[in-house]
């Protein structure tokens, strides 16, 4: 492990995020409530109003509303791991078996080919912003459950071949064929033969597409497409959407703007994406490297 930086660096990153999202909240600096700031006196005598930039009393500066970006950053910690997470294992739980039965029935494997090559088509961000906002889904009130599972669904098939694939080339190593010529019943081969070699893969891919799926919320922010939102009634006929979530991916807004007015609000979203991206990739090649080296020392 001491030469798997990779590791090292990933188990570090991924228990910082997991320390903020757990403890951040409570840290002293952290305005929990996130209070907003109308005019600021500064040290001239003149009054300015938000955005404030970076400085002493806010080190990552203020949103237009004047809530601080730091403190923003961590309460939204927790509900970005959440979403993330809980697509990646979504996705997992059906993937899976879909993988497993693709890898030993025929009609299975026509399904998985089709279903794969229907949703992988086109980049999976434009599938996902014709779906999410269809009517339905957007003036739904489970509409960050039906994001989640949508999203989730769209890389089924993805993953379902990843599996079906290291299923087909375990098939292929000698001991197979060695449990195969001495009777070993199905159930012995999977749990004894197959599944040792392929947990370490899906613990891998699993890891690596929740980097993947942060990557995927911090697009869909820039184009203004959230898992959280509510519909407020506006006069007579007229609905808002009113986005009041405290994820990384809704500091992109109004990044169109932003960026050259107050450029701190997206570059703090898109660095604190990045590290969680970072974290997660790295943990994943880092586990990569450690199940390959206890493979060798297997064989």
């Amino acid at each position: 492990m001491k030469k798997n930086k990779s590791l090292i660096i990933g188990i570090s990153l991924v228990s910082i995020i997991l320390f903020i999202a757990i403890a951040g909240p409570y840290l002293p600096f952290v305005d929990q409530e996130l209070k907003t700031e109308g005019v600021r006196k500064m040290d001239n005598g003149s009054l300015k109003v938000p955005a404030f930039s970076p400085s002493s009393m806010n080190l990552l500066g203020t949103d237009s509303e004047g809530r601080d970006i730091l403190s923003r950053l961590i309460m939204g910690t927790k509900e970005v791991l959440y979403s993330v997470i809980g697509i990646t294992l979504i996705r997992y739980l059906i993937a899976v078996p879909f993988g497993l039965f693709a890898s030993f029935y025929q009609s299975t494997s026509r399904l998985l080919d089709f279903y794969n090559k229907i949703f992988s088509f086109v980049p999976i961000i434009f599938m996902v912003v014709l779906i999410v906002n269809l009517p339905y889904i957007m003036y739904s009130p489970h509409r960050t459950i039906l994001v989640i599972v949508i999203i989730a669904l769209l890389e089924v098939g993805r993953v379902g071949q990843l599996i079906q694939n290291t299923i087909y080339t375990i098939s292929k190593k000698p001991f197979i064929e060695a449990a195969t010529s001495i009777g070993t019943n199905n159930r012995g081969m999977f749990t004894r033969h197959y599944f040792p070699f392929l947990l370490p893969d899906l613990i891998v891919n699993l890891v690596l597409d929740i980097g993947r799926n942060m990557f995927l919320l911090g697009q869909l922010g820039i184009i203004n497409v959230f898992l959280v939102h509510r519909i407020e009634i506006v006069g007579e006929l007229t609905a808002e959407v009113i986005n009041d979530s405290n994820a990384w991916p809704l500091l992109f807004k109004d990044v169109t703007f932003d960026i050259f007015s107050k450029p701190w609000i997206p570059i703090a979203a898109c660095v604190a994406i990045t590290l969680a991206i970072l974290a997660f990739n790295q943990l994943g090649k880092g586990l990569r490297q450690l199940f390959e080296q206890n493979e060798v020392r297997y064989f």
